[in-house]
């Protein structure tokens, strides 16, 4: 009897939606860009929805302005949904993110 895995995840993922820029040499050397959108985001990463696939351990960095977040991210999974891909990143460098605190009411 397989056990189940449950929520594997280190960090809670909070819903955004915002448009993003991805950027990456593919595995042929050719340099890619492809606009998309944020669908989710952790403190150690974010998901994304592109148009075009982007190969699993590929550096990427990326700009979504709206957040706003910039840096780069290591691709750690990929999937195809439809005709869009979706794209899981795992911020390198230290990066992490944290959301803004909640505003405080007028008195």
């Amino acid at each position: 009897m397989a056990a189940s895995r449950g929520n594997l995840r280190r960090h809670n993922r909070s819903p955004v939606e915002s448009p993003i820029q991805v950027l990456w040499t593919d595995s042929s050397g050719v340099d890619k860009s492809v606009n998309g959108r944020t669908i989710d985001i952790s403190e150690e990463g974010l998901r994304v929805k592109t148009p075009e696939p982007i190969d699993r351990g590929t550096y990427v960095t990326f700009s979504a302005p709206k957040i706003p977040l910039r840096g780069r991210a290591s691709v750690r999974s990929c999937r195809q949904q439809g005709l869009t891909y979706l794209v899981g990143l795992e911020f390198t460098s230290g990066l992490r993110w944290k959301p803004a605190p909640p505003e405080s009411g007028s008195k």
